[in-house]
């Protein structure tokens, strides 16, 4: 099972390395990259890196004209927010828990671990990030 967490998480990794994959070019130098995202701020960050990474390949500035996040989630936010917060801490005791406990919890460790990683993917990307650029 351990060998399920690194595959895991170098797959994560490697997903952080797409450079510009979201961006749409336009025409008349004003391109947009829209991301979705399970955090407002790492989705922000995200779409200003594409933006920033499109227009290095032209050696030029990026230039941000207009940027807005909308929270498009099936709750409240706020109740999103406490979920979320409740299952990434489930998911990193257990984790930690699962590795470190030594034969005497490592199957409620595991099942804890599981069950708040398959809540944190139930939940989705409910933020979508929009930033429109110009490189200059």
């Amino acid at each position: 099972m351990k060998n399920v967490l690194i595959a895991v998480t170098t797959a994560i990794i490697l997903s952080a390395c797409a450079h510009h994959d979201d961006v749409r070019p336009s025409n008349n130098n004003q391109h947009y990259v829209v991301i979705q995202s399970v955090d407002r701020s790492e989705g922000v960050k995200e779409a200003l890196g594409q933006a920033t990474h499109y227009c290095d390949q032209s050696k030029s500035t990026m230039v941000v004209l207009n940027e807005s996040v909308d929270y498009q989630g099936d709750i409240p936010e706020q109740d999103y927010l406490k979920t979320r917060s409740a299952a990434e801490a489930v998911t990193e005791v257990g984790s930690w828990l699962w590795v470190l406990g030594d034969g005497y919890v490592d199957d409620v460790a595991a099942v804890a671990t599981i069950a708040g990683a398959g809540k944190l993917h139930s939940m989705g990307a409910p933020y979508s990030v929009t930033v429109n650029f110009r490189c200059t």
